[in-house]
């Protein structure tokens, strides 16, 4: 047989030899001719995806009591989704729907090797290990590589701080969800997943709450989700839409995502474990119309069906803002899930989830206040799309649309300039010999000049998400500016705020930016390698959970890890995903446990640097008054120590 080019290779590690299933012949699960020397005879018949395609044959012979139910479990068939769809389908016209799911909400499905030797086909495929077996899955190449946006955002702080399982014990999805539950077969009837008697629960661990010390356990159990208390915000997705381009490839299209948590009453009291009276609900991005690049009137009994349904957020924490106090909860309207909450085509759905003002607990009148000093906050680097509409033309406001170029074109604020701080040469390269610190001060002031940006401007910026605008913010303090304002919840919150945007480009003469550098508010890793273990400094990593215990790292960091002694408060717990900032009282609260202060020095560090500077504008407008910047973080420290 002719040698193989390397693009026709598929390599098998030598370490998967010595393995029982490396002693296993090939064509034992993955079927062709191994009698043949021709490459065409030899692949006859062959199967990439055993484990998918006829998992009886491919693992059943060895793993007999397993497959047979894991063949049929919710990882493998997606059962409850047709039942779901059906609830709310015109009937007369499920053949258009049933092509829709197929096209677009059956790829999510995996078989045996999607969870222990590749990731799974919706994930882009690929051996995790060189086709080593693994009997524990890997939780970021493959559980999360598939259940990314909700729940791997969530545990490890992409979204929010993060999963106090993760953060503390290190624990991985398997922790909880363990075999019993992936391999359970699902009967026929079963109306959702939170209806498989196998789903891990949180009392599986967290046993006989209402008898021990904690006294709102005992007040709260068994009328309360555990979710509700220990639970951050999470994202809610609209109105999903699908289709295919012009080139025949499926995708699909959600209209709008937002960061909320919302309180619902429940509505199916008699599911497993689900006793109780309030449950957190997060919106699902189902749509009447969703699928009418199939057909019309698809969805004619859309009411049958909540969207706003049981939810339980991978993002616990044992302290939580709602649970800091009685009255964060009781009485708070805006907590609980009311009609002003619902679009208009699903209010007849959602009729059994809504709290009405009557059952919405009432306010506790003698309870213990919670006392947190927000007059050091410094009001004026936040606005909001009303003030910024009202000053809009004013001759010193300057506003800076910090998306790329792209987003910029398709529609921004008014008189806005573009100013992408990721291309704008702020940085070194991934390749300098220090990666990716800040330039001297004169090339930045002479870039930020030739935008038309002067020092003394009262400088707005703004983006998507508020990462690239609070980084942009932060060098621009650094660089000398003397008023420099993030617009909360940035260009949604501009739309959502009824104002219009424009396609029109706007550019500024060039100018002399004449800003003053503050060198000290950014450290070097020697500077703070001497102020490591100092009482009064702490230092703040604003990276993702699975940085820190090692699962994943940079792409030029020489090794994963975190600097010694720092304290891990992933950057998404101070910023939502709209790039709306929560109250500044909840964030100080939520520093505090933490033991972040305004009393102390905070050095702020990431892998980049730019989280570390995305950190420090929202510090600093917070009112702490000492905060510095290491500009050098985890690439470079891995690299020099």
């Amino acid at each position: 047989m002719a040698p193989l080019e390397p693009l026709e290779k598929v390599l098998v590690s030598k370490d998967f030899l010595s393995t029982p299933h490396g002693e296993i012949d090939c064509v034992t699960c993955h079927g062709g001719d191994s009698a043949s020397t021709d490459k065409a005879t030899a692949h006859a018949g062959f199967d990439p995806l055993p484990s998918v395609n006829n998992p009886k044959k491919a693992c059943g012979d060895c793993h007999e009591e397993i497959v047979a139910t894991a063949k049929d479990s919710l990882h493998a068939t997606l059962s409850t989704f047709p039942l779901v769809l059906k609830s709310r389908a015109n009937m007369k016209k499920w053949g258009h729907t049933e092509e829709a799911r197929k096209n677009h909400c059956a790829s999510c499905h995996t078989g045996c090797g999607g969870c222990h030797v590749s990731r799974p086909v919706f994930a882009q495929k690929g051996f995790v290990k060189g086709h080593l077996f693994q009997k524990r899955s890997d939780p970021i190449n493959q559980c999360t590589a598939c259940h990314g946006s909700r729940v791997g955002s969530e545990f490890y702080g992409q979204r929010g701080q993060g999963d106090v399982h993760a953060a503390k014990t290190a624990m991985d999805c398997v922790g909880c969800h363990k075999a019993k539950e992936m391999h359970a077969a699902v009967p026929k009837d079963l109306k959702g997943r939170y209806d498989l008697k196998e789903m891990a629960r949180c009392t599986d661990c967290h046993q006989d709450l209402q008898y021990g010390s904690v006294r709102d356990h005992a007040i709260h159990v068994g009328k309360v989700q555990c979710q509700v208390c220990h639970s951050q915000t999470y994202v809610n997705c609209y109105s999903c839409h699908v289709g295919k381009n012009s080139e025949g490839m499926a995708f699909f299209q959600n209209q709008r995502e937002a960061e909320t948590l919302k309180i619902g009453l429940n509505y199916d009291p008699k599911a497993p474990g689900a006793g109780y009276r309030f449950m957190l609900v997060r919106h699902v991005p189902s749509d009447p119309n969703m699928f009418d690049f199939y057909g019309k009137d698809g969805f004619t009994n859309f009411g049958n069906v909540p969207t706003w349904k049981r939810a339980s957020p991978h993002n616990i924490q044992r302290r939580t803002w709602q649970a800091a106090n009685c009255n964060h909860c009781h009485g708070n309207r805006a907590l609980f899930l009311s009609s002003s909450d619902l679009l208009d085509y699903e209010k007849q759905a959602n009729q059994k989830v809504v709290v009405p003002d009557s059952k919405v607990p009432k306010r506790i009148a003698k309870t213990q206040k919670l006392v947190i000093d927000t007059s050091k906050v410094r009001t004026g680097l936040v606005v909001d799309a009303q003030w910024l509409h009202e000053n809009l033309g004013k001759k010193n406001v300057v506003v800076v649309d910090a998306r790329s170029r792209d987003a910029y074109d398709k529609g921004h604020i008014e008189g806005a300039i573009s100013f992408d701080p990721m291309k704008s040469g702020f940085r070194t390269s991934g390749d300098a010999e220090k990666p990716f610190v800040l330039v001297d001060h004169k090339e930045v002031a002479a870039t930020l000049g030739r935008a038309g940006l002067a020092a003394d401007d009262h400088i707005i910026v703004y983006d998507q998400s508020g990462l690239t605008a609070t980084a942009l913010g932060a060098v621009l303090e650094w660089a000398g500016a003397t008023h420099v304002s993030l617009l909360d919840g940035g260009i949604e919150g501009w739309h959502s705020a009824g104002f219009h945007k424009s396609t029109e480009p706007s550019v500024r003469e060039a100018r002399s930016f004449n800003g003053t550098a503050h060198p000290e508010l950014v450290v070097d890793s020697d500077a703070l390698a001497k102020l490591l273990g100092k009482p009064n400094v702490v230092v703040v990593d604003g990276r993702a959970i699975d940085r820190i215990l090692g699962e994943t790292k940079h792409e030029k960091a020489t090794r994963p890890g975190r600097i010694p002694g720092s304290i891990n408060l992933p950057l998404g717990a101070l910023i939502m995903d709209n790039g709306v900032l929560k109250p500044p009282a909840e964030l100080l609260w939520m520093l505090k446990t933490y033991g972040v202060t305004p009393d102390k020095t905070v050095i702020t560090t990431c892998d980049t640097g730019l989280a570390a500077a995305d950190t420090f504008f929202i510090l600093r407008y917070l009112g702490f008054p000492d905060v510095r910047v290491h500009d050098e973080a985890w690439v470079n420290w891995s690299r020099d120590r």
